[in-house]
């Protein structure tokens, strides 16, 4: 964890106010719609596995680029199917470093990247092959950890894989002060918290 990470955490803010009001939204319907739209369901999760990757098509994978954030269909589908598979096949199942993985399908020169897809395409399939370890990195965990002081505004800079373990650092951390059971939740709680002020509960 970087300084600034370590500074920000101890002005930390009221984590059972927060966390008592995510639990009222978890027990609502406020996230439902939420989750629709964001996690897919368990047929996208069995897409990702190992046996089935291999036949994998162009519209699954599609579901799976919308499902992850993604907002360039059109870049997206120019990608031929193998190059997809291939790329998923890599960052889920390599044994190279994480953070070298993540960087190979993130950076624009990667050697995995793909047309359309940047940090939220293998940040959203990590977390659903495995969310208590990984956790998406969208614009909302941004906003979220922003209004918390939690985001250091040199994370963007520099190694993309290097800069999502920081990244995990930091949710980890969320979590663990929230008492919630996986970083998924942890991104339900930044999507509740990255909304507008009005919409979101206080700090």
């Amino acid at each position: 964890m970087t300084a600034a990470t370590a500074t920000a955490i101890r002005s930390a803010p009221d984590w059972a106010g927060l966390a008592s009001a995510y639990q009222q939204a978890a027990a609502s319907d406020l996230l439902d719609k939420f989750r629709r739209q964001r996690w897919g369901g368990a047929a996208a999760a069995a897409w990702l596995q190992p046996e089935y990757l291999p036949s994998l098509t162009e519209p699954q994978a599609l579901t799976l680029y919308r499902t992850a954030g993604g907002r360039r269909a059109a870049e997206f589908r120019s990608n031929a199917i193998a190059d997809v598979r291939d790329a998923i096949d890599f960052l889920l199942y390599d044994t190279i470093k994480l953070e070298s993985r993540f960087d190979e399908c993130a950076a624009p020169d990667g050697g995995f990247g793909l047309a359309g897809a940047g940090r939220e395409w293998p940040s959203f399939l990590l977390a659903q092959r495995e969310p208590t370890l990984f956790a998406p990195w969208r614009p909302h965990t941004e906003r979220g950890l922003r209004r918390l002081g939690l985001f250091p505004p040199r994370l963007k800079q520099g190694h993309v894989g290097l800069c999502y373990l920081e990244l995990l650092d930091i949710l980890e951390y969320v979590r663990a002060r929230l008492h919630l059971p996986d970083l998924r939740a942890v991104d339900e709680f930044c999507y509740l918290t990255g909304r507008p002020a009005e919409r979101q509960p206080a700090v």
